[in-house]
């Protein structure tokens, strides 16, 4: 309650911030300490909040199969920049997003002088459950180090997760991931644990062509006429776009018994680079090229989640020396966000009336949004405040 009342990006995950909305301002010192016990504690670890996600997550992937949907498995890796920081546990050598927004080389200006910022911090793997037109749900979060005691490889979080999934799941989804996996590795775990994946694929990679053979993607993409014309509308730029596709079979040379399907999407008119999509399943007409392509165009919203706990749940906030204690703080963070999407999710009737009475928006552009994540939780906190405020008065009255 108090993480959903107390909004800020800097501030929002001080234990003795958040001690004082918990006991009150005039015994802030007292809320502080049960945070701190409760995180210090060793009767629960952060694997405790995995593992009731992971439950929820495969209840979710049953009830959309169940519904005629497939389930997809979202994928993405981000970073928590603690550039002030230099003695906390965990923190390894992480590019600086932010610095390589500020040094952007931007028309009229000069050439900044480092093209890579690198500050203290560590890594970020995100899974989401969700299928064509549903709302996501939080299928596990990983904090990992590159460096020191608690030294982790981003390999080794995808092994346990598909892992966990072969042992405990009859039903197959679809793992939905960036170019930032476009590796022989993942081919190789996505078939060892018999999972069906799409990825998006770089160009200069080999692949195998039955007519053409070993040549590079985009050489291959060249030879590849669009089967297929839409008008898709891009729901995040709220711009259209005349988008072309088309598909071939191809292989990749280091698994030649596996059979791989190739998909390239052209936007001339907006004079972008093709995208290029492999994946496992079967492709065999322009309608299962579609669909794969909207699948991955539903991967954006991972990217959301990023945003939202950086900038809304303040993830970058806490200032806990130990690692385990962070972990901790971050699941319970990571709690608090799958409950705004539990209530997006399950109660659609309901959110327009909180929305309209205590988190008041005009114009197209707030009502429309999909997954108002943001003025939900701006909402829900004005609504305890107005809770708290009303109690206090009754008190003192």
């Amino acid at each position: 309650m108090a993480i959903l009342v107390f909004r800020n990006q800097k501030m929002g995950l001080l234990l003795s911030e958040l001690g004082a909305y918990i006991c009150g301002f005039a015994h802030a010192p007292a809320g502080t300490k049960r945070i701190s016990n409760l995180l210090r504690s060793k009767k629960w670890e952060s694997k405790l909040v995995d593992n009731f996600l992971f439950a929820k997550a495969k209840e979710r992937i049953r009830d959309l199969q169940a519904r005629g949907l497939r389930p997809l498995l979202l994928w993405d890796d981000s970073r928590i920049e603690k550039p002030e920081s230099w003695f906390m546990e965990g923190l390894c050598s992480v590019e600086s997003s932010k610095g390589k927004r500020l040094t952007k080389i931007k028309k009229g200006f000069y050439h900044p002088p480092a093209s890579r910022i690198c500050v203290p911090g560590f890594h970020w793997t995100a899974t989401m459950v969700s299928a064509l037109g549903e709302i996501p749900s939080v299928c596990q979060m990983s904090w990992w180090t590159s460096r020191g005691k608690y030294k982790e490889l981003a390999s080794n979080i995808m092994f346990r997760m598909l892992k966990k999934l072969n042992k405990s799941l009859i039903v197959k989804v679809l793992h939905v991931l960036d170019r930032g996996y476009a590796s022989a590795w993942t081919i190789e775990w996505m078939m060892h644990f018999e999972q069906d994946f799409l990825v998006r694929w770089k160009k200069n990679i080999l692949l195998i062509h039955p007519q053409k053979g070993t040549k590079q993607t985009h050489q291959i993409a060249r030879y590849l006429k669009s089967s297929a014309r839409k008008v898709v509308l891009d729901t995040q730029r709220k711009i259209t776009k005349h988008i072309g596709i088309a598909f071939c079979a191809v292989i990749h040379p280091e698994f030649p018994d596996k059979e791989l399907y190739l998909i390239v999407v052209r936007d001339k008119k907006g004079r972008q680079a093709p995208m290029y999509l492999l994946t496992c399943c079967i492709v065999l007409s322009n309608k299962d090229a579609w669909q794969m392509l909207h699948s991955y165009m539903h991967r954006w919203n991972i990217e959301q989640t990023f945003r939202v706990g950086k900038a809304e749940l303040g993830l970058e906030s806490p200032r806990l020396w130990f690692w385990e204690n962070r972990l901790k703080l971050m699941a319970i963070v990571t709690l608090v966000y799958d409950f705004l999407l539990s209530m997006l999710r399950n109660w659609s009737s309901f959110i327009p009336i909180l929305l309209k009475n205590w988190c008041h928006r005009t114009g197209n552009r707030y009502r429309n949004a999909s997954i108002p994540i943001y003025r939900l939780r701006l909402a829900i906190s004005n609504c305890l405040n107005a809770l708290i405020h009303l109690s206090i008065t009754q008190n003192s009255g």
